[in-house]
């Protein structure tokens, strides 16, 4: 049998294979037998990923009570000028460490899985963009890392789900690591660090636009927060914002209510941010 008609051959029956028999690989989170595709067996989903949890409205930040907005947003000190944020999971343990082997140890190759679930998880909270945007690293960060994992995510949804990407944002000035910072440091931290860099078709293309706002985790929303504001200016209409991860309330001691601190329900909602 010549080479290429037993490559032929090997074609078929691993296709034929693949029509029988479940896709067979490990979660990669604790490397537990999955098949179907998966990509986290249910343990560590429902550990990490906690689709029994609400969503802050305005932060993304995970709620272990019945309300949908956390004390930080009730009571006014939550990000602003987002429309929404949304995290995907916890940030802890297994999942703490895959984003950070991710970031800090040069693995974004990691992320290649993720496509699926996380374009699925995006558009069951969140209405379709016309843009996806990642949030972007300055050169300098950029060179020392050798890539943004903001712009690795984004470049996932975007084969996943075929929305296209806006790369008219850009870090113009170095800054000083987030950890460790309040979120009034934070904030201080990132004024005039984003700016809109684009020929004027890319601002056309912003106008009027529904912008989902990529990121990996969220804290005290800083980041993304200033990033909604200058994508505002520039005339997106819209800016949501999506991450891996986000920490947890463990229960809110009051039912507050929205008018009892004259939070604006509406355009004026608050999202969450990035550590970098």
């Amino acid at each position: 049998m010549s080479g290429s008609i037993f490559s032929l051959w090997q074609d078929i029956k691993d296709l034929a294979r693949s029509l029988l028999y479940d896709k067979e690989s490990a979660c990669l989170l604790c490397a537990t037998h999955v098949s179907g595709g998966q990509v986290f067996c249910d343990d560590c989903k429902q550990t990490y990923f906690r689709p029994d949890l609400n969503r802050c409205s305005h932060c993304g930040k995970l709620l272990e009570s019945q309300h949908t907005e956390c004390e930080d947003c009730v009571a006014g000190r939550g990000p602003k000028g987002m429309d929404q944020a949304v995290a995907w999971g916890h940030y802890t343990g297994a999942w703490r460490e895959f984003i950070q082997n991710v970031k800090f140890k040069s693995q974004p190759y990691l992320l290649k899985q993720l496509g699926p679930p996380l374009g699925d998880f995006a558009l069951r909270h969140l209405p379709p963009p016309h843009w996806i945007v990642p949030v972007p690293l300055h050169d300098e960060r950029l060179g020392e890392r050798g890539f943004n994992q903001a712009a690795a995510m984004a470049s996932l949804l975007h084969w996943e789900l075929g929305i296209p990407l806006w790369e008219g944002l850009h870090r113009v000035q170095p800054t000083a690591p987030q950890v460790g910072l309040s979120r009034k440091e934070r904030l201080h931290n990132l004024e005039s660090v984003f700016q809109i860099v684009s020929s004027s078709r890319g601002l056309k293309q912003i106008q009027g636009a529904r912008v989902w706002l990529i990121d990996d985790v969220t804290t005290t929303g800083a980041t993304l927060e200033h990033c909604a504001k200058v994508l505002k200016r520039g005339g997106a209409a819209q800016v949501y914002g999506l991450v891996l991860a986000a920490g947890l309330e463990k229960g809110q001691k009051k039912d507050y209510s929205a008018s009892e601190f004259g939070v604006i329900i509406g355009s004026d909602r608050r999202e969450s941010v990035t550590i970098f």
